[in-house]
């Protein structure tokens, strides 16, 4: 089949490969015009079995495990911040770089890494980043093992560990994309993640400065999450070799082209060109993520100082009660997974995430009695829960081609690294200014960017509802699966357009008239690209602002307290 319009149509670099017939008949309208390869579910070689339920709850194990010495890490080193700072005899403005270059590495990494996941596939690029985390842990270690507690060293091992840690949780998205279709366990299969995750990052950070204490130095603390980052690493070999047996016993689709899951390398997918083929949606999901979710990760850096603040304890008990909001997200994200993959609603948990981020802060802000403050954090903890899921998951739903998908996700992660950066510093150097060490004043930028979350996600779910046909992928990540093909036939119908039947002579394409008529419906309206252009160049404005922020804390010398690549991505 061939796409065929009324007016000239440029391809995306996909397309250019794919056959499908379409004709739109509207007034003069362009949306549509680039379109993606399609997602079908055809079958595939009749001589080999259906992958069992078994194999895929494997799957999801083994690659959940892949990021567990990741997210132990995470947390460390702001936990034994005073003890490094006292054993490296370094200042708040070393220290400040050393927590803060995860995210400085990846704010540009993160793009090109999303790249090669997409290209080379999810398990592949497991190994590679799960060994750079191995590798960085083991040089952080080392730096702090016979009392060398050499700084450059740390900052060797963070880098190196930085590179695997930024995209590691990308690769297991694009696994979990490829086994697992939207509204069929992909939800869950993300929940499961962060399940893992929190329980992983919970551990690491409560336990750190008891390991410390009891066993005389925080090398034991380093080399236990070595230790356990080799474990990761095993996992993602296994996953590897897995996903090419599985590959080899049974049939499995890739439910990204719907296509036969053969593990081969994709051409033309590292393609800078792809930006343009990226809704509106997408990038109001990305300005979302820009507040709620840098607020969100970022406020995990003083939520240990804050706690002992605010309930004039030690760093001890500052730092259970500070992890304590890991536990709810773990217990709820699975469960939130499945919600999504049978009833859809994908916007509105954005906007419930960020509401509850907001009533968190506004606590904080304008109370100072232990009860409110105790019932702020189990806010925040709910803010904690409903955004790791549907973040990661809506950006499957929303764009056009799902083959991009780790591309998009990267594009997002960078954006709001910069973000933390920017705010973290930002509040550091109120803490600074502040005659008491306090950090109320910083509550502030937290409060501001709780309130922009909730009005872009509250913009698009009154969208979705009201005017579903300005930003129909909105509207279509609201429905539940089984009311998809109505909604889309819905849509189509309203804005006129009209797909001819699949030829059956294209046995290639397995693709339906509905999915044919949702990628037209999720394709960017104007024909240019050039409003996608622009927002990226807003984002990439917002990561040139974050490394300049960086450096004027690093002359401000603040206090540096980010936790970079936490939960929440």
């Amino acid at each position: 089949m061939s796409f065929q319009r009324h007016s000239s149509v440029e391809k995306s670099p996909v397309d250019e490969k794919e056959k499908s017939s379409v004709d739109m008949k509207d007034n003069g309208s362009s949306q549509g015009d680039e379109q993606s390869p399609a997602l079908s579910y055809a079958p595939g070689s009749p001589s080999k079995p259906k992958l069992p339920y078994s194999w895929q709850l494997v799957m999801i194990v083994l690659t959940c495990l892949c990021t567990f010495g990741n997210h132990w890490s995470n947390g460390l080193i702001v936990s034994l911040k005073t003890t490094i700072i006292k054993e490296t005899h370094i200042n708040n403005s070393q220290f400040a770089t050393l927590v803060a270059v995860t995210n400085l590495v990846n704010t540009f990494l993160c793009i090109a890494l999303g790249f090669y996941i997409d290209k080379l596939g999810g398990a592949l690029m497991s190994v590679v980043l799960a060994g750079f985390h191995l590798s960085g842990a083991i040089v952080m270690s080392g730096a702090a093992t016979n009392h060398l507690n050499s700084y450059p060293l740390l900052i060797v091992g963070k880098v190196l560990a930085a590179i695997g840690d930024g995209s590691l949780d990308n690769a297991q998205h694009r696994i979990f994309s490829t086994y697992f279709a939207p509204g069929k366990g992909f939800a869950f299969s993300i929940g499961a993640i962060w399940c893992v995750a929190n329980l992983a990052q919970f551990t690491g950070q409560s336990t750190a400065n008891v390991i410390a204490t009891n066993l005389g130095t925080y090398a034991w603390a380093l080399w236990i999450s070595s230790v356990i980052a080799g474990f990761s690493f095993a996992c993602a070999v296994t996953v590897f070799f897995l996903d090419r047996y599985l590959r080899a016993r049974y049939n499995v689709t890739d439910q990204t082209s719907g296509r036969r899951h053969t593990g081969q390398i994709k051409r033309g997918t590292f393609n800078i060109k792809a930006i343009k083929y990226l809704p509106m949606t997408f990038w109001l999901v990305v300005a979302f993520a820009v507040f709620e979710n840098a607020g969100v990760q970022s406020f995990v850096s003083i939520s240990t100082q804050f706690a002992q603040q605010r309930l004039k304890k030690g760093a001890v008990i500052g730092g259970w009660v500070s992890s304590f909001y890991l536990l709810l997200p773990a217990g709820l994200t699975p469960f939130l997974g499945i919600y999504i993959d049978v009833y859809g609603k994908r916007i509105g948990f954005l906007f419930l995430s960020g509401l509850t981020f907001l009533i968190s802060m506004l606590l904080l802000k304008f109370s100072h009695s232990v009860p409110t403050f105790i019932a702020a954090y189990v806010f925040y903890a709910l803010s904690q829960a409903v955004t790791p899921a549907p973040q990661v998951e809506i950006i499957r739903s929303i764009i056009p081609d799902p083959q991009y998908f780790a591309t998009g996700f990267a594009i997002k992660k960078s954006v709001v690294q910069a973000s933390i950066v920017i705010i973290t510093t930002a509040a550091g150097r109120l803490q600074d200014l502040s005659p008491t060490d306090s950090l109320d004043p910083a509550v502030t930028l937290w409060l501001v960017y709780a309130f922009l979350s909730v009005a872009i996600s509250g913009f698009m779910l009154i969208m979705s509802y009201w005017a579903p046909n300005t930003l129909p992928a909105a509207r279509l990540s609201q429905v539940a699966p089984r009311d998809l093909p109505e909604e889309v036939e819905k849509l189509a119908r309203k804005q006129g357009i009209v797909v001819r039947k699949p030829d059956p002579e294209d046995e290639d394409d397995g693709m339906s008239e509905v999915k044919m008529k949702e990628k037209i419906l999720k394709s960017p309206v104007h024909q240019s690209g050039l409003l996608s252009w622009a927002y990226l160049m807003i984002g990439l404005g917002i990561i040139f602002i974050g490394w300049i922020m960086f450096g004027l804390g690093v002359n401000w010398g603040v206090h540096g307290s980010v936790v970079a690549g936490t939960v929440g991505e």
